[in-house]
């Protein structure tokens, strides 16, 4: 890993490219002293962004199955007849609609 200036990086940036391909290792790049970005291998990047993903659907998860646990909580005394007849409420409801903005049509 190397670590070097804004300026340096800005002057030597091809450089810099081909020796994290060749090396397959990272450059920090630091302005007055301090970590501001990481030129990374590409391949890295593909392993970042997949991680990236997992994570963002593994909490995509996580909160569906709170809202799921929240719902469950609040229907505890709901039987499984009274669900069915919301669930066709809502059915008929999200039917009715389709129809009037004519974009479900239903042959007789």
């Amino acid at each position: 890993m190397k670590a070097v200036s804004v300026s340096e990086a800005r002057e030597q940036f091809s450089s810099f490219i081909n020796w994290i391909a060749q090396n397959q290792d990272d450059v920090i790049i630091q302005k007055r002293g301090q970590a501001k970005a990481v030129l990374i291998p590409y391949i890295d990047y593909r392993l970042l962004q997949t991680a990236r993903e997992q994570q963002r659907k593994k909490e995509a998860i996580a909160e569906l199955k709170q809202i799921a646990q929240e719902v469950r909580s609040r229907n505890q005394t709901m039987t499984p007849d009274e669900a069915e007849q919301i669930a066709d409420e809502v059915t008929r409801e999200a039917i009715a609609s389709l129809m009037a903005q004519e974009k479900v049509v239903f042959e007789k």
